[in-house]
């Protein structure tokens, strides 16, 4: 599939030769065939390497990195898009030092696929005393001419990263763009832990510079490598059911475990913190990030 046409063509004379022993009677031949397919494939999987240098998709072409400096961090490729559609955008990246001991929150961000039942991607986002927000987001690094594959995930197709953006760019594109559902929660946690999560945020980004990794789309995808920053700064004990496997339902997850306000049904907190009336409204706007943290009715009045 895309820039893996030979994984594609392999695949597919694997399930033809499968079909043709079927077809003349041989179960047992269409079997082995199988057997040995999937042997030949975990074999294969093993001799592929991660890189951080390929032909990467222009909107992947940078990863960001960070200089840690005690308290402060620079993070060089912030990623700054601005989109006229989900193809077509104005490239930026920037170089941004913020101070954690100026974080104000932490926001568990939930864009559900649409048409795709429990398919969603995670992301957190990052507040600060002087208003700015940036945002975490682990994805698969596409190279040109890739499309994301949940079967590819499974069988080393990608490398992963975590993309460092603007939430006028990682945001906006999913609300204003695609135009699917995005949840924007707070995170309940004490100024230190959410510190520390992002400190172990950067650092994980920074260590995928030195060894690269493997997307896997069950094992290290968007969703679980937020789960370990979780269990690796707090005392919480996540545990890996459908809310992890299918991330559509993992804010109900986030709910269970106290992560995420209570203080109403899980269906009421839901529709408190669905964000793409205000995203709409505050479309192109410098303060995006402060209105769509606006009451909904505050934020449909604002000129």
């Amino acid at each position: 599939e895309g820039a893996h046409p030979l994984r594609a063509l392999a695949a597919l004379v694997l399930a033809g030769a499968a079909v043709v022993a079927w077809r003349r009677h041989s179960k047992k031949a269409a079997v082995a065939v199988g057997v040995l397919g999937c042997a030949a494939v975990a074999g294969w999987m093993r001799t592929v390497e991660p890189s951080g240098q390929r032909d990467w998709a222009p909107d992947l072409a940078r990863a960001a990195r960070a200089d840690v400096d005690g308290t402060r961090v620079t993070i060089h490729d912030v990623r700054d898009f601005r989109y006229r559609s989900t193809s077509d955008w104005d490239a930026a990246w920037y170089t941004a030092t913020y101070d954690t001991r100026e974080l104000t929150g932490a926001w568990f961000i939930v864009e559900p696929f649409s048409g795709v039942w429990g398919a969603a991607h995670t992301m957190v986002s990052f507040g600060f005393a002087d208003g700015r927000y940036v945002v975490f987001s682990v994805e698969v690094r596409r190279e040109k001419g890739e499309t994301f594959s949940a079967v590819g995930g499974l069988f080393r197709q990608f490398e992963l990263v975590y993309v460092v953006g603007d939430e006028r760019d990682l945001v906006q594109l999913r609300s204003n763009h695609r135009k699917d559902d995005v949840y924007l929660y707070p995170v309940d946690a004490s100024k230190e832990r959410i510190a520390a999560f992002f400190l172990d945020m950067v650092a994980r980004m920074n260590a995928l510079h030195a060894r690269p990794e493997f997307y896997d789309s069950l094992t290290n995808n968007c969703t679980t490598n937020l789960v370990r920053h979780v269990e690796k700064v707090s005392a919480t004990d996540v545990p890996y059911d459908h809310r992890t496997l299918l991330p559509a339902y993992s804010d109900a997850l986030a709910y269970e475990l106290g992560l995420i306000e209570k203080d109403a049904p899980l269906e009421v907190v839901r529709a408190r913190h669905l964000i793409n009336a205000r995203a709409q409204a505050a479309d192109g706007r410098p303060d995006f990030s402060r209105r769509i943290r606006e009451p909904l009715d505050t934020a449909r009045s604002t000129p």
